[in-house]
């Protein structure tokens, strides 16, 4: 497809044309709506790099997408409404993140926290890290998303194209044997 042709496409045949692979079509749609959903994003988080991981995360969503996308969805929308998603899920991560910063500069800076209480909470964090590790790679990704990014069953399926239920069942599934190796390590 030439280049110059698909810039006088319409969205209804970029997305037609997206859906079957096309890359000039991808690009040219990135043309198109990359400065408006920028301009979105900035708008909410006032941080250029968190705008261009924003940006990049949204237009990799509907690449990965793509195939499920109706060619009559106003294209404009449906970015739109991805970036808010993205938006979101990164408020919610930044919130979960600070959460887990100001526990643990909290017991830091106790003063009445030994030394020996510190050292005891670092290495049951290494304990629970290497346990998570030690899961199987789709296991953990959705045991991440659900603990460490704060999303919930229905926002990870959407993400992974898992059913609601799979979700639950791996979320589940990791929960037990983090449960059970903790019990079988000493701490």
């Amino acid at each position: 497809m030439q280049p110059a042709m698909i810039e006088t496409f319409d969205d209804q045949s970029l997305v037609c044309a997206l859906q079957q692979g096309s890359r000039e079509a991808f690009s040219e749609i990135y043309r198109r709506y990359s400065r408006l959903l920028f301009v979105q994003a900035y708008r909410k988080t006032g941080v250029k790099e968190v705008c261009e991981d924003i940006l990049q995360e949204t237009f990799s969503a509907l690449w990965t997408g793509r195939e499920t996308l109706r060619p009559s969805t106003p294209l404009r929308a449906y970015l739109l409404g991805i970036l808010r998603h993205k938006v979101i899920d990164y408020y919610r991560t930044s919130a979960l993140r600070l959460r887990h910063l100001d526990s643990l500069i909290a017991l830091l800076d106790r003063p009445e926290a030994p030394l020996a209480e510190i050292l005891h909470a670092r290495e049951a964090e290494q304990t629970i890290h290497s346990h998570i590790q030690s899961l199987s790679e789709s296991v953990r990704t959705i045991f991440m998303l659900s603990r460490y990014d704060g999303l919930s069953v229905e926002d990870i399926s959407q993400r992974l194209h898992l059913s609601n239920q799979t979700v639950r069942n791996q979320i589940s599934s990791a929960l037990k044997t983090l449960r059970h190796k903790w019990q079988e390590s000493p701490h």
